[in-house]
Parts: structure tokens; C-alpha cells; sequence
């Protein structure tokens, strides 16, 4: 006895041959499909556009609109532009193959049909829909699960940060408060990923003219306390006051985790130069630490990875970058030798040009 699918995968047959919409619509009935079926082109579209079908078969040889145009403008609806589309027809030469799979189609069957090819494939279909569904399901998961860890995250790292204050006022500096301090930020820092990567769609971000002097100052106090637990000194270097037009946070965003990531795989009591200015014709800002070296420079702008799985951290902040940077058309160059050093270079020509 067949078990059935606890939801029926929903098939529409396209064909102008009514012999052929009777024999499909008998061989995938066999494994409970729900199949609807139509010899009329626009009759598709417009019930594919009302009922979003899980499989399109499609012929190619129809009067009015073939199987290729067809597929367009199945693909130009949102709705159905994820549909998968098996071409089904009795040309069997090579170019038409190709085509199929050039205007959208997930396969290609030639007529006439063998029950046992058809539903083969169609499984294949099948099986790879329950696991677009399954990751789907994950991400949704995912991305709940991280705004809750946000939530969760925002309200005692303020309180920490808060009382840490008080208690550097009641009772001085320290090293131990200093530690304290520097990790509350790495959190701080953390949360400022995770923020931008779940609100970044629905996030307006307008450009700003922003003086690199002055903003770079900022960003290189606000890790004055990560740098000091390991000894790191930051200098700031420039031949030139540039100002630069781009959205401020998004900036924000590029230089904290290029200097983050020059403080992590910093070696103790060494040092961090951030220059910005002009040099071989360039208008650049560059990080150079003096640390262990990249291991794997292709990956490093891959989300989640991460050199080392001891260095704090989620392996996303090197991916903003590369986004952010993509988004102004900001060339990266990554230089790096192993136990000497990296050299981050942002080619930022681009973002001197008034925007606003």
C-alpha cells in the first residue's frame, strides 16, 4: 500500500495535444499527485498566476505562445519565478535542449513518454522542494532565533556597561575594570553585526559627508580598551584631510571590524597603523597590523568563517565589509605574510565624489 504525502505536490500539465495531457495526467495520478492540466497557453498563465502550481510540465511546440515564451512570462511573475519547469517535447536535437535550459527549465523530456522516466524525475523535483522547504523553515528559525539572542543581549549589556562606569568613578581605573570594559564592547560590537545584517533590508541608509580625521579618531578610541588588554598601540596616519561621501553607519561597520580584526590576530604588545590619504595616485585607507598573517585569504570574506575557532567573535564582520564595499564599488586589497603581518587597503575613489 502507497503512503500518501501529508501535502499534495501540485502539477500543471501544459500541452495543446489532449492525448498527451490524458497520459501524464494518468502516470502521475498513480502517485497522488494533484494534477491540473490545459491545452491553452494563457489559460496556464493565468491559473498558475492564481494557484501557484509545485511543478510546471511544459510542451514546447503550442499555436499562439510556444513552451519558450511561455516560460518567460511564467518567470516574469514573482510568484513563479522559483517554480521549477520541465520542457516536454518531441524535439530531440541539442539546440533545443539547450535553449530550454537557457530560458529557466530545471529539465528536459522528449516524447514519446516512459511512465517510469517521468516519475523519476519528478521525484527528483519533488525531493528537491521539501528541501528548499526544509531550509527555508531553518531560516526563518534562524533568523528568530538571532533577533531573540539580540533582544536578550542589547538590555544587560547596557547595565554592565552602565555600572562598570559607576565603578570606575567610585573606585578609579583598573585592569580589571579596563577587562571588563573591552569585552563589553566586543559584545557591543557583536550585536552591532547581528543588527545589521537582520535590519539591512529595511534599513534607509542615506549618505553623509564624513570628515575620515575625525571619524577614524572616533572608531580608534572606541577600541582603545580592546587594544590595551593586549598592549596594541593604534596609530593614525594621513597626508591629506579627505572627506568622503557614504552612509555613516555603513562605514562605521567597514572600519570597526577591519580594526577589530587587526586587534584579534594582533600579537601582544605590538602595534596597528591606519593610514588614510593619497599614494601611487590613489586616494586609500589602509589597516596594517603586525600579527599572525592570514592563513586562507580567499575565504576571509566568506559569512561565518573563521580563521580560528578560539578568537571571540561570528565570523560575519569581514563579510559586511566586503558588502558594504561592493555596495560603493570600494576595491579591497588583502596583503598578508604569515607571523609578519596583514595590510587591509580600501581603494575609496569612488566615495570622495559628492552625493549628495
Amino acid at each position: 500500500m502507497k503512503r500518501k504525502m501529508n501535502k499534495k505536490y501540485t502539477i500543471l500539465i501544459v500541452d495543446d495535444k489532449y492525448e498527451n495531457l490524458q497520459y501524464l495526467d494518468k502516470i502521475l495520478k498513480c502517485d497522488d499527485y494533484d494534477i491540473r492540466a490545459t491545452s491553452n497557453a494563457t489559460m496556464a498563465l493565468k491559473a498558475a498566476k492564481l494557484n501557484t502550481p509545485n511543478l510546471i510540465f511544459l510542451d514546447i511546440k503550442m499555436p499562439d505562445i510556444n513552451g519558450y515564451e511561455l516560460c518567460r512570462l511564467l518567470k516574469e511573475e514573482k510568484e513563479l519565478k522559483e517554480t521549477p519547469i520541465i520542457f516536454i517535447s518531441a524535439l530531440d536535437n541539442i539546440e533545443d535542449k539547450v535553449r530550454a535550459f537557457e530560458e529557466g527549465g530545471v529539465d528536459y523530456i522528449t516524447k514519446p513518454f516512459e511512465p517510469k522516466e517521468i516519475q523519476a524525475r519528478v521525484k527528483t523535483q519533488v525531493d528537491i522542494y521539501k528541501s528548499k522547504q526544509i531550509i527555508s523553515n531553518l531560516l526563518k528559525q534562524q533568523d528568530l532565533f538571532v533577533k531573540k539572542i539580540m533582544h536578550d543581549m542589547n538590555t544587560p549589556v547596557s547595565i554592565i556597561s552602565l555600572n562598570t562606569e559607576l565603578l570606575e568613578k567610585q573606585n578609579g581605573p583598573s585592569k580589571q575594570i579596563e577587562a571588563i570594559k573591552a569585552s563589553t564592547k566586543t559584545l557591543s560590537f557583536i550585536y552591532g553585526d547581528l543588527s545589521y545584517k537582520v535590519k539591512k533590508e529595511n534599513r534607509e541608509y542615506k549618505i553623509n559627508q564624513v570628515n575620515l580625521l575625525n571619524f577614524i579618531s572616533s572608531r580608534v578610541m572606541f577600541f582603545d580598551e580592546l587594544a590595551n588588554t593586549k598592549g596594541i598601540h593604534i596609530n593614525i596616519e594621513y597626508n591629506e584631510e579627505i572627506c568622503v561621501f557614504i552612509n555613516k553607519y555603513e562605514l562605521k561597520r567597514v572600519i570597526d571590524n577591519t580594526i577589530s580584526n587587526a586587534i584579534k590576530y594582533s600579537k601582544e604588545s605590538s602595534e596597528i597603523v591606519i593610514f588614510f590619504g593619497i599614494e601611487k595616485g590613489k586616494t586609500i585607507i589602509s589597516v596594517k597590523d603586525f600579527g599572525i598573517g592570514i592563513e586562507k585569504k580567499d575565504l576571509i570574506f566568506e559569512e561565518y568563517y573563521q580563521q580560528s575557532n578560539e578568537k571571540m567573535g561570528l565570523g560575519l564582520g569581514l563579510n559586511i565589509v566586503k558588502e558594504i564595499c561592493d555596495k560603493y564599488n570600494i576595491q579591497i586589497e588583502v596583503f598578508s605574510e604569515k607571523n609578519v603581518g596583514t595590510i587591509f587597503t580600501f581603494d575609496i575613489e569612488e566615495i570622495t565624489k559628492n552625493r549628495l
